[in-house]
């Protein structure tokens, strides 16, 4: 490496304290997730698990589970001294300085990553750690190789896993794939995908026992069956907008309202009060929002041919709160115009 390119990666890590806290956070999720996959075509599949992902094989078939019940990690943070001539570590311990648990270590590092690096499907650059550090840019390999790099910098085990994520079938990436593996002292190994998700991959993630392939089989795998019950459930303040991490404790950081409208499919959301405004679409009658602050709050919920539905919301603390309503009358019904109700979630939804 040229002098230059260290004095680069350098200023990074002093500019840093400075940035990272711009730009809107990820989202926490809970829930679980399975699926069943038919792998590619002459991959390497074995039996595997960690801390949340489970993999079986029953034929010739995968069955992944993936559990996001808070990791419940405890193991303090003791980052290793820093070498003076390493740019690598020192951008890594100004990412992590002053996290406490090796949990928030790892969150910094990822969020920063997912904040940082972009992806950029170009083989003809240089995918080593330091390269992708200096650039910010890199494919799955080279991203997982700086995240894994920046990690064991600061004295955290990871290692890069080689898999195959399955065609959801809505347009998310897919195909062959490098996340990393991390280690929790007092957890064992932990997936994650640095620009995707933190602290889990979800249930399309095929881990591979081995990296070699029968090109000439050319077949690609196939997602027969999932079952998605992933949910939002908080922020996720150490990556940005996009990323979703598991939560390593159930303590509420902000509250979160989910409003579930019933018979509805598509329309809009729309939540006002402590001087914000947030609108959402409504997928399949349901919208999450997240991060708010303990207060009144107006509702006000649009489908195309109906009634508006308009409700005064209060919330008391930092909940994860669940708003079931029935739905809303035909707009041309001879009916006075939905009155102002009050629902009081002062009290957490079982979830």
């Amino acid at each position: 490496m040229t002098g230059t390119r260290g004095l680069a990666l350098a200023a990074v890590a002093a500019a840093f304290l400075a940035t990272a806290a711009v730009g809107d956070a990820g989202t926490a999720v809970a829930g679980s997730d399975r699926a069943r996959i038919l792998p590619p075509a002459g991959a390497q599949v074995e039996p595997y698990a960690n801390a949340g992902y489970r993999l079986s094989l029953h034929g010739g078939e995968a069955r992944v589970t993936v559990d996001l019940t808070p990791l419940s990690s405890r193991a303090p943070f003791r980052p290793l001294k820093p070498a003076p001539d390493d740019p690598v570590a020192r951008l890594a311990h100004a990412v992590t300085a002053g996290a406490r648990s090796e949990y928030e270590a790892v969150s910094r590092i990822l969020g920063w990553a997912s904040r940082n690096l972009r992806y950029e499907l170009d083989r003809g650059q240089p995918q080593e750690a330091r390269s992708v550090l200096e650039e910010r840019r890199g494919y799955c390999t080279g991203i997982a190789r700086a995240s894994v790099a920046l990690l064991r910098a600061v004295g955290i085990p990871a290692r890069e896993v080689a898999g195959y994520v399955a065609d959801a079938g809505d347009g998310s990436p897919h195909g062959f794939h490098r996340w990393i593996e991390v280690r929790l002292a007092d957890r064992g190994w932990v997936f994650s995908d640095p620009l995707t998700s933190h602290h889990y991959v979800d249930a399309r993630y095929l881990r591979l026992a081995g990296e070699r392939l029968d090109v000439a089989a050319g077949l690609d795998g196939l997602l027969v069956e999932r079952a998605d019950r992933r949910r939002p459930i908080d922020v996720y303040p150490a990556a940005r907008s996009g990323v979703s991490g598991r939560r390593n404790e159930a303590r509420q950081l902000a509250a979160t309202l989910a409003v579930r409208l019933a018979g509805a499919g598509r329309g809009t959301a729309v939540l006002e009060g402590r001087g914000m405004r947030y609108r959402l679409a409504l997928a399949g009658g349901v919208a999450t929002f997240l991060g708010l602050r303990p207060g009144r709050y107006l509702l006000r919920l649009e489908t195309g041919g109906r009634r508006p539905i308009v409700r005064a919301v209060e919330l008391r603390d930092r909940v994860a709160a669940d708003l079931y309503l029935p739905p809303s009358v035909p707009a041309a019904a001879d009916r006075p115009a939905a009155a102002l109700q009050t629902a009081d979630l002062s009290e957490e939804a079982p979830r």
